[in-house]
C-alpha cells in the first residue's frame, strides 16, 4: 500500500494532476446559485451563493445556507439558476422557484455567526433527472460512510464560488466553482449544533480575501489511499457547509461551517 508521505508528495506535485482531479470530482456535486428575474430582454441575474447536490433516499436536494434561500423567499424571482461545470460557465440550469420545497431550522433573530443557517431545497424529480445527466448527487445518510482500514491521507476541501473571483452583468455571470484546501481551526458545539471553523490563508495564490458567494458550499473530508498497483484512490465525504466568514486577522480568513452532525440532523426534517 502507498505510504501517506508518498500520497502527500504526489498531492502537492501539481504536475501529477491529483489535486485537480479531486477538485473536479467533488465539483460534480457542487453548484453556484443564481436568482433569475424577468424573462427575455427583461431578464436579470443575481448571484446568491453556492450549494451541494445531495440525495436522501430517492429524493434530490440542494444543500445550501438559509440566508441564500431567504433572498428567493423575500424578492420573488421567477427561478433559480445553477451553473453546472467549470468549463461551461454559461450553461445555466433553470427551475421555477415555486417548484422547490425548503426544509430546515427556523431563523433565530438576525443572521449571526451561530445561525442556524442551513436549508435543504427539494428538487422535483423531473428536474433532478435532467441534472443527473451532467452532475452527481451525494448520498447524504445519517451515519458517515465506513472507510477502508488502509494507510491513507486525509485532507479537507471547501467548495464554493467566491463572488470576488467572478464577473457579473445583468444578463451574464462568469463563475468558477473552486476547491480550496482548508485547515481546521476548531470543531465546537453551540446549543444543539456543531460548527467547524476553517483557516484560509489569503496570501496563498487563488485564495480570495473575502468568501462572499461561498455560503452554502460544501465542506468535504477526502480520504486518499493507494492500491497495490500504486494507483491512488479517494473517498470524499460531505462533513459540513459554509455559511459565515469571520474577521480577517494576520492574513487568515476564518470561514465557519455547520458540521456533520448539524447537516445530518436535517435528514429528519424532510418529507420523503
Amino acid at each position: 500500500m502507498t505510504d501517506p508521505y508518498e500520497i502527500q508528495a504526489r498531492l502537492y506535485d501539481w504536475s501529477s494532476g491529483l489535486a485537480e482531479k479531486i477538485g473536479r470530482d467533488i465539483g460534480l456535486c457542487s453548484v453556484a446559485i443564481l436568482a433569475v428575474s424577468g424573462s427575455g430582454e427583461a431578464e436579470r441575474l443575481c448571484f446568491r451563493g453556492s450549494g451541494s447536490l445531495v440525495s436522501i433516499g430517492e429524493s434530490s436536494y440542494i444543500l445550501t445556507a438559509a440566508h441564500v434561500w431567504e433572498y428567493f423567499e423575500q424578492n420573488n424571482p421567477v427561478g433559480i439558476g445553477l451553473t453546472l461545470d467549470k468549463e461551461d460557465v454559461d450553461h445555466r440550469f433553470f427551475m421555477s422557484v415555486k417548484s422547490i420545497v425548503s426544509y430546515g431550522p427556523a431563523k433565530v433573530g438576525d443572521w449571526n455567526p451561530w445561525g442556524p443557517d442551513m436549508r435543504l431545497l427539494k428538487i422535483p424529480d423531473e428536474f433532478a433527472v435532467e441534472l443527473k445527466k451532467v452532475k452527481r448527487f451525494y448520498a447524504l445518510t445519517v451515519e458517515l460512510p465506513a472507510l477502508p482500514n488502509v494507510n491513507s491521507l486525509e485532507l479537507w476541501i471547501l467548495m464554493g464560488s467566491p463572488a470576488a473571483q467572478g464577473t457579473f452583468t445583468d444578463k451574464h455571470a462568469s463563475l468558477t466553482m473552486n476547491a480550496f484546501f482548508a485547515t481546521i481551526r476548531c470543531h465546537q458545539m453551540h446549543d444543539d449544533y456543531d460548527y467547524v471553523d476553517l483557516d484560509m490563508d489569503v496570501t496563498f495564490p487563488g485564495i480570495p480575501k473575502r468568501f462572499g458567494g461561498v455560503s452554502g458550499g460544501g465542506f468535504w473530508s477526502v480520504f486518499i489511499y493507494g492500491s497495490d498497483d500504486g494507483e491512488l484512490h479517494w473517498i470524499p465525504t460531505l462533513v459540513g457547509m459554509a455559511f459565515y466568514q469571520l474577521d480577517l486577522v494576520d492574513n487568515i480568513r476564518p470561514v465557519r461551517c455547520h458540521g456533520e452532525k448539524s447537516i445530518r440532523a436535517l435528514i429528519s426534517s424532510v418529507d420523503r
